[in-house]
C-alpha cells in the first residue's frame, strides 16, 4: 500500500483496527463473564439454587456473547472485502 493510496482512501486500514477492536472486545467479554461467574459464586453462599442459575446463565451469556460478537466483526470484514474486490474490478476494466 502507497502512501497515495492511504491519502486517498484507495485501500483500508480498517481491517487490522477490526482485528484488534475484535481482541479487545473477548477480552472485555471474558471479564465480564468471570465478574459474574464470580457473582454468582456469593449469590450461593445465601442461595445455591439462584446462585447456581445464575452460574449457568454467566457460561451461556459469555458463549453467546462470544459468538456475537464474531458474527458482528466478520460482517463488517465481510463489508471492507466487497470494497476491495469492486476496486480491483474497477482496475480490471478497459478504460480504467
Amino acid at each position: 500500500m502507497s502512501f497515495k493510496d492511504f491519502l486517498g482512501f484507495e485501500k483500508m486500514i480498517s481491517g487490522s483496527v477490526i482485528k484488534l477492536l475484535y481482541w479487545l472486545g473477548l477480552v472485555v467479554i471474558v471479564l465480564f463473564v468471570l465478574a459474574s461467574l464470580a457473582g454468582s459464586v456469593s449469590t450461593m453462599s445465601w442461595n445455591g439454587a439462584l446462585g447456581l442459575l445464575q452460574f449457568v446463565v454467566a457460561l451461556i451469556g459469555g458463549v453467546l456473547g462470544i459468538l456475537f460478537w464474531r458474527v458482528i466483526c466478520e460482517m463488517y470484514l465481510t463489508f471492507l472485502s466487497m470494497n476491495d474486490r469492486l476496486g480491483q474490478i474497477r482496475d480490471k476494466l478497459p478504460g480504467a
